[in-house]
């Protein structure tokens, strides 16, 4: 049974982001999809007055959804102002792309290579620091190929 639901709810999403094209672009514009409880479902509009018209087009709308399903999945439709609330139909905001900011070599970088003990955590974490940026950022592990092969030489 849980197999079945999840197909369902599958189904009723894909009826949501197909909304204009399953109830007609006339229909879509005034009315959008809330959601459903059990048999109901839930429908909204920002305008009362266009709200009251479309409670004669229920039955249509119900016809055209149940197609859409494939099956009669409801049996009643109710309808509601919008109030603020965001429809279903709604498309989804584009996530927000990250960028890295620019490496910039730190002035005076450097400056304490052979003050530091190179078998300290801070003398060997200073070195690759500066093996980095010397084998230039961005050039992946090139600045650990250069660390290590000057721990090594």
């Amino acid at each position: 049974m849980a197999a079945q639901e999840a197909s369902a709810q599958r189904n009723f999403v894909e009826v949501c982001r197909r909304w204009a094209e399953i109830v007609g672009p006339e229909t879509a514009e005034l009315l959008r999809p809330l959601g459903h409880k059990r048999r109901d479902l839930y429908l909204g509009a920002d305008d009362p007055v266009a709200l009251q018209e479309m409670v004669f087009a229920a039955p249509e709308i119900l016809s055209l959804v149940n197609a859409a399903l494939g099956h009669e999945a409801f049996d009643k439709v109710r309808f509601d102002l919008l109030g603020g609330r965001v429809p279903l139909d709604a498309l989804r905001a584009i996530p927000p792309r990250f960028s890295t900011p620019a490496e910039v070599r730190p002035e005076g970088l450097g400056g304490l290579v052979g003050k530091l003990d190179p078998n300290s955590p801070v003398g060997r974490c200073y070195a690759k620091y500066v093996a980095y940026f010397e084998s230039g950022p961005g050039s992946g592990s090139g600045g650990r190929r250069k660390a290590r092969r000057a721990k090594r030489g």
